[in-house]
């Protein structure tokens, strides 16, 4: 008879991350808008299981894209492709779908850097995997793998070589650091990457397993035998002192394996769907280890964004989920394209910019440079470069064309700007998650309890978000620093009113003041003209046109306000898994959104409990109840589409080309409609 001591000890997070969900559903969306057969170049992601259920919708796994048909539909694979892979698809004529994970996409973008800079590019990961395969395409004339520390030992390179080391997404991460030190003693002027290429999910479930290894006696791994992922926590496990083995498929587990074990250890690999896991878990319930306990280590709310091949599909096509408007113009195409490749540089800047201080600062000490790799890993997590965004559009709607290089610096020091502020907004807000990772101030304060250092550890954490907050400054004024005449005071401008809008929003919140006009002038400040106005006319003023700041900033208030009151419905009443951050966190720090000041100038009720968050028995639910049952989240939707209206009407007569006006429709729409 089984003991009741036998439980079963499953590890949180586990299973498909983010990106693993994003390439799955990019095949499910392809055969739905374009129908079957849809060909995917290699497994789509590395799980049977997964393949298995695709090709029975119509989907077709191939090995190269040679095997496709001339102009038929290809998606390429998680795990990215080479150049040249891209480059025979061009020339077959194929429409191509691209579903390589962003994190993977990274990892090519600083391949490129790096071969562009140095003399040799070390790849640390296994030969022959799809990963790998692809980013060595990137630079194969001055690229070498590496994929042990024997190998790094070995590697025979000239002494004075400028080098730079990238690794695989996947790999362990005590077995990266071994190599990385290896290879960092015989080269001491390695270069790496900004912020760790191994991605969270890989590291969040290698946590996950230490956690729950020293714990079990046996830990089973879901995932399947080409998961590079899936066997890496194998490694962790039985390197954490478990006895493990990977389970390709929960039907092969063998209850012979069970034999003597009380704690069985379960987790999956990043490839895995959550219903093999639930067939695991039902199958160990029949042999006897029915008792359950989740082990959460990590909480992971990030979401990645479909492939824009499919955004910008008629998705009226795609079982009338979502319905498109026209087709876009060439015009509009046009300026996509510029204002993406554009935006494509603002990021290469920061990251150039970001990867020389770091490589600086870790030649005095690792523990130096800790502010610039916060700073590198907040920008690397996401977010929706809005001002950047706003700051090329106007760019480009001015007529720029001479001065790119300009415009790239403002718009990446606008991105820095961002960075600053999120980070000491984080601290005043006492948030704990951005962008569905720790806040700086609570990584960094969880690190000096973890380490038992001296002193207090919230004093700690948030001194290293203050100083990064204030080095993110530093750097964007740097990019600016080649901004002159009216360029320059919109600049100076933007960063000043930024600041003196969060004063008031904290004051208001000390106060406990709902004041509507009040909280609409914080919105106006820290989001009409900080995120949409001023960056617009930033760019207009680096592109000659300063005489357009008058419609850029009727446009740019009406949708920032707009944006703004979006942000306030999605704290009150959206879903952390798709915001990245959590739900309520206005409210519990008394923050006086316009959303609140609205609501409570509209119910007594809500103002009631407003005025009673003074005490410190208040109730922040209650409070987010009777603002649902106000009324005044519809209101507040109404007054959305009115704003948008206001900044539609705002370049209506601005003598702006029509498919001008169409992209500024579309941006507004973009900041008022967003669910994140």
């Amino acid at each position: 008879m089984p003991s009741a001591l036998q439980r079963v000890l499953l590890a949180e997070p586990r299973g498909a991350c983010a990106g693993v969900h994003r390439a799955i559903e990019t095949v499910e969306r392809a055969l739905r808008i374009h129908g079957a057969p849809v060909y995917v170049r290699k497994q789509i992601v590395h799980n049977e299981h997964v393949v298995r259920e695709l090709e029975g919708r119509g989907a077709r796994f191939v090995d190269t894209e040679e095997e496709v048909p001339a102009g038929a539909v290809c998606v390429f694979s998680a795990h990215g492709v080479s150049p040249q892979v891209r480059e025979n698809a061009r020339r077959r004529e194929l429409t191509v779908i691209d579903a390589t994970c962003p994190l993977v996409a990274k990892v090519h973008q600083e391949a490129v850097r790096f071969a562009r800079d140095m003399d040799t590019l070390i790849l640390i990961g296994h030969v022959g995997h799809e990963e790998i395969e692809g980013t060595y395409g990137e630079a194969p004339e001055r690229t070498v793998v590496v994929g042990s520390v024997e190998e790094a030992r070995r590697l025979d390179l000239p002494p004075d070589v400028r080098a730079a080391y990238l690794t695989q997404t996947t790999l362990s991460v005590d077995d990266t650091a071994g190599i990385v030190a290896v290879l960092r003693e015989r080269f001491p002027e390695l270069t790496g990457p900004a912020s760790a290429d191994i991605c969270y999910a890989s590291q969040n479930r290698q946590n996950a397993v230490k956690a729950i290894a020293g714990r079990s006696d046996l830990v089973l791994v879901v995932g399947s035998a080409n998961s590079s992922n899936s066997l890496r926590l194998v490694e962790v496990a039985r390197a954490a002192g478990a006895e493990a083995r990977l389970l390709p498929d929960p039907e092969l587990l063998d209850p012979a394996w069970l034999e003597g074990v009380r704690t069985v250890g379960l987790t999956a690999g990043a490839s895995v769907p959550e219903i093999q896991v639930e067939r695991a878990l039902r199958l160990l319930a029949e042999l006897g280890y029915g008792d359950l306990e989740t082990e959460v280590t990590a909480t992971e709310n990030v979401v990645f964004k479909l492939p824009p091949e499919l955004e910008e599909q008629n998705m009226a096509k795609d079982g009338g989920d979502t319905v498109a408007g026209p087709p876009a113009s060439v015009e509009r195409g046009v300026v996509e394209e510029a204002c993406g490749k554009l935006l494509d540089r603002v990021d290469l800047r920061i990251e150039e910019l970001l990867s020389a201080e770091e490589a600086r600062w870790n030649a005095v000490d690792a523990r130096v440079a800790v502010p610039v790799s916060v700073i590198a890993e907040l920008i690397a997590a996401g977010g929706k470069r809005l001002r950047p965004l706003f700051c090329l559009t106007g760019y480009l709607a001015a007529g720029g064309a001479t001065d790119e290089d300009t415009v790239v610096d403002a718009a990446a020091a606008l991105e820095l700007l961002h960075a600053f502020a999120l980070i000491h907004d984080d601290i005043m807000d006492n948030s704990p998650t951005r962008r569905g990772v720790p806040t700086v101030h609570a990584a960094y304060t969880d690190l000096h309890a973890r380490r038992a250092w001296a002193g207090e550890s919230r004093r700690y954490g948030e001194g290293v978000a203050i100083l990064a907050g204030d080095l993110a400054l530093s750097y964007a004024n740097r990019l600016a620093g080649r901004l002159t005449g009216p360029a320059a005071e919109v600049w100076h401008e933007l960063a000043a009113e930024m600041i003196i809008g969060q004063q008031l929003d904290i004051a208001l919140a000390a106060e406990v003041k709902a004041d509507p006009d009040l909280a609409r002038w914080v919105a106006v400040c820290k989001s009409g003209r900080y995120t949409i106005h001023r960056p617009l006319a930033l760019g207009a003023a680096i592109a000659g046109r300063p005489g357009l700041n008058g419609v850029f900033e009727a446009y740019g208030v009406a949708a920032g306000e707009a944006f703004q009151l979006r942000d306030d419905l999605l704290d009150a009443f959206g879903d952390a898994a798709v915001t990245g951050k959590p739900t309520g966190l206005d409210l519990d720090e008394h923050k006086m959104t316009l959303l609140l000041a609205l609501g409570a100038a509209k119910d007594p009720r809500v103002a009631e409990l407003v005025e009673g968050s003074r005490r410190a028995d208040w109730d922040p639910a209650g409070l987010r109840a009777a603002l649902l049952a106000s009324g005044v989240r519809a209101e507040v939707e109404e007054r959305i589409d009115a704003l948008v209206a206001d900044a539609r009407t705002a370049v209506a007569d601005a003598g702006l080309p029509d498919h001008w006006r169409l992209r500024f429709g579309e941006l507004a729409d973009m900041v008022a409609y967003r669910d994140r």
